[in-house]
């Protein structure tokens, strides 16, 4: 049996459209505070950005948090896990009042009606949709139904059986699997919501290469009335976001929500007849809205474009000077409406927000308007958005790329030039240094190397050498005298002498290097789908060429008389080194249930635990335990730990420590416990 233990993540959230709220939408007295809740992967995090101070950290889940909501009219939480484990909590996390294992994995997006009886939850990749009731009075959930998009209801029972509850939500969440009998693909329901009233229900449905659908649902039994299909837009043009609660036109008594579009085309949506209001074409390329009083807002992704549009798609306003975080999240910081939370892949930000009238009204506008005691009509009107921030915190950037620990201090890198230094119990980086390049791999503590080729030193920022293409990967000698480097033009240079131990075909990246167990070795992992073998004290000497693998090679362990690699692939090989034969012993493949465009990224092997520890490019912690006598390539471990793909991967073998850091600028420590 093995499990883990999440120590510390640092980073400043995980926040998704449905994902993350601050404390002040549960009582006012948070109202001054700043205090915001969120997912930080498989956590929960409380942060008081008045005090820059943690409050609250507490490993909940073994995979990430895609949904987590609070719902004022009962005034509980709802969270739940991409493996579709879902607890509802009181509203200061003391009391866990339901913990349960849905039938279906993979969830990306949920919706909780206002008087909190009602649960909806998407599945990306399963195609399905799922209606819970729950009664807050008793304390219980249950299933109202399951629709899948294109599957018959006594097929989708076969194919998604029904949880017995005496049996462990841990075992099911491991058998739960995507049905190959699934078109492949990202084919399923990305998006839910309910009009204020629980009268109509509404689903956006997602395929590949196909226009964007919009599903009304039967609340009852999620039969479809209707299917509005978005042809006005391309056929590839995906869904990106949607408006979390729906407006309701005074004037008209219609209900209202919008989705955005690929390409900044937003629809805002009649729910009453199903029909298409308006199209607004936003700039900024926008991946967040929310309704402000009447209007619809857009925030662009990396822009720092705002707009703001009437129901009938008038453009009223526009700004600039948003946070260029990847924006994905918004939130009020009240229903006041002026201070507005920005969620990013990259930070989180408080800004207030006002519309401002740029038009100066002529002499007789200026008596009409104090007689009639109106304001100028909204088409002859030319506003801008003004925002001032309010709270802005930011740590890794781009993508984290680059990771070394020694002891309990950590350096953690990324594409912005960002290098931070943290000691595993903290949750605030020691030091931070930016250098104007990209980092790529960190040699030592002391040096980085970075994607044009640059070696700097860390302390000073001082260029030390260069080696005129990407830095990719090093490993020391165990006395750590010896070092060798992995460059993208395919050289493995030894660091200090400079000589060229070897050259790949064709100038084939080098991925990943490590030294033989006796140090005359050395192995390189490479584009060109083989791992070489080299003399290390002569240039060039090619000893052996492993192959077997179809793809890039990713990463390379040399244990014992064992050589492991992993590749793109998604296999891991096992040669064998007795007597100089590199033959392959055993292959190992990822599980099924790993579903989804991934590749095994890094490898890290436990030759006293016989673990093979993979991370892979869609944010999975994979572990095999290895044993020669038995055929078993069955993961005991297969957890999805970040949103984005795994860029950094160590291992302790005496703490049995792993650390992560991943594209979604977060860095996870966890213990391994292995019964």
């Amino acid at each position: 049996m093995l499990s883990f233990t999440i120590e510390n993540i640092f980073g400043v959230g995980s926040f998704r459209l449905c994902a993350g709220f601050p404390s002040s939408i549960k009582s006012i007295e948070y109202s001054k505070s700043y205090i915001y809740e969120c997912p930080l992967n498989g956590c929960i995090q409380i942060y008081n950005y008045s005090t820059n101070e943690r409050t609250y950290f507490e490993h909940i889940y073994d995979d990430i948090i895609v949904v987590m909501l609070y719902n004022e009219y009962i005034n509980q939480i709802i969270t739940c896990s991409y493996s579709g484990k879902i607890i509802l909590w009181s509203a200061n996390y003391q009391k866990r009042f339901v913990e349960q294992q849905l039938r279906i994995n993979h969830i990306h997006y949920g919706f909780w009606t206002r008087d909190g009886t009602t649960i909806y939850l998407c599945s990306r990749f399963d195609g399905t949709l799922i209606s819970l009731s729950y009664d807050a009075k008793h304390y219980s959930l249950t299933e109202n139904w399951l629709r899948h998009w294109a599957t018959a209801r006594v097929d989708l029972e076969k194919i998604h059986p029904v949880i017995e509850d005496s049996v462990s939500s841990i075992n099911i969440a491991e058998k739960i699997e995507t049905s190959n009998t699934y078109v492949a693909g990202s084919i399923g329901y990305e998006f839910v919501i309910c009009t204020a009233m629980r009268r109509h229900l509404f689903a956006v449905l997602q395929r590949p290469k196909q226009h964007v659908r919009i599903h009304e649902l039967n609340l009852h039994d999620g039969h479809l009335i209707n299917d509005l299909i978005l042809e006005k837009a391309k056929a590839n043009q995906t869904f990106l976001c949607g408006t979390t609660t729906t407006l309701c036109d005074k004037d008209t008594g219609k209900e209202f929500f919008a989705i955005g579009l690929q390409s900044g085309l937003i629809f805002i949506i009649d729910t009453n007849p199903l029909q298409i209001h308006m199209i607004v074409n936003a700039s900024g390329s926008p991946q967040a809205i929310i309704w402000w009083h009447s209007y619809l807002l857009t925030v662009g992704y990396i822009s720092s474009i705002v707009n703001v549009y009437s129901l009938d798609g008038l453009l009223i306003g526009s700004g600039d000077g948003a946070p260029t975080t990847a924006i994905c999240h918004l939130q009020w910081n009240s229903d006041e409406q002026d201070l507005l939370w920005i969620g990013g892949y990259m930070g989180l930000t408080l800004v207030h927000i006002e519309l401002l009238d740029n038009r100066t009204p002529s002499p007789i506008e200026t008596v009409m308007f104090t007689i009639l005691n109106t304001i100028p009509d909204e088409k002859s009107s030319s506003s801008s958005i003004n925002l001032t921030t309010v709270i802005h915190r930011t740590l890794h950037e781009t993508a984290g790329c680059g990771l070394y620990i020694e002891n309990n201090e950590i350096l953690s890198g990324d594409l912005s030039g960002n290098i931070f230094q943290w000691t595993i119990n903290d949750i605030k980086p020691k030091q931070h240094i930016n250098i104007s390049d990209s980092i790529r791999c960190f040699i030592s503590k002391n040096f980085v190397g970075t994607l044009s080729g640059l070696l700097y030193k860390i302390d000073t920022q001082e260029i030390v050498e260069d080696f005129q293409s990407t830095i990719i990967c090093s490993a020391w000698n165990k006395n750590q005298i010896s070092c060798l480097i992995g460059l993208g033009d395919g050289r493995l240079i030894d660091f200090h002498t400079k000589k060229i131990i070897g050259l790949h075909h064709n100038n084939a990246e080098i991925w990943s290097v490590c030294w033989s167990p006796n140090e005359e070795l050395c192995a390189t992992a490479s584009e060109d789908q083989t791992t070489c073998i080299w003399k290390v004290d002569d240039e060039q000497n090619l000893i052996a060429t492993l192959t077997g693998h179809t793809t890039a090679v990713t990463a390379v362990q040399w244990k014992y008389e064992r050589i492991y690699t992993c590749a793109d692939d998604r296999t891991v090989r096992i040669y064998n080194t007795e007597l100089n034969t590199y033959n392959c012993l055993y292959v190992l493949h990822t599980p099924k249930s790993l579903f989804g465009w991934f590749t095994l990224t890094y490898l890290k092997v436990d030759e006293d635990q016989k673990l093979i520890i993979c991370t892979t490019q869609n944010g999975y912690l994979v572990i095999w335990r290895y044993d020669e006598n038995v055929e078993n390539e069955i993961p005991i471990l297969c957890k999805k730990i970040h949103f984005g793909s795994l860029e950094g991967l160590t291992y302790d073998k005496e703490t049995r420590r792993i650390v992560t850091i991943g594209s979604d600028c977060t860095v996870t420590s966890l213990r391994l416990h292995i019964d």
